[in-house]
């Protein structure tokens, strides 16, 4: 297998990563589920002050909790900083109005898809998100 070009490979997770929020925010299902690996692992701590629990949202959930345009009451904006990429795995976080999101995706063949994400909701204070 030739070697990736990192800088073809940051522009790449970069717009996996914008094409997922955007999908999101446009209420299509279809798009989002083209973004994720069918294992996704996507979680947020439930009560972090209370207990351990984690909410967790599957594949097949998000994807018809898109559909059903849950992200379509949000300012569709976000701001993608792809942290890391190496190889054939790669790290960005992303602000955004309802979130900040930090996710985990690998690439297989040509496609860079997300594996693991992990966000907290924002309760709409703009102090919150640093």
């Amino acid at each position: 297998m030739a070697p990736h070009d990192p800088i073809s490979d940051q522009a790449a997770v970069a717009a996996v990563v914008t094409e997922y929020f955007q999908a999101w925010f446009a209420g299509d299902g279809d798009r989002v589920r083209t973004c994720l690996h069918p294992a996704l692992a996507k979680r947020t701590p439930r009560e972090p002050n209370k207990s351990l629990a984690l909410e967790e949202d599957p594949v097949e959930n998000l994807v018809a909790e898109t559909a059903s345009g849950e992200g379509t009451a949000h300012r569709p904006t976000q701001e993608v900083m792809v942290l890391d990429v190496f190889r054939g795995i790669a790290t960005a976080m992303v602000r955004s109005d309802p979130f900040v999101e930090y996710v985990h995706l690998a690439r297989f063949g040509d496609r860079w898809l997300i594996l693991n994400a992990l966000y907290w909701e924002l309760d709409g204070n703009s102090e919150e998100t640093g």
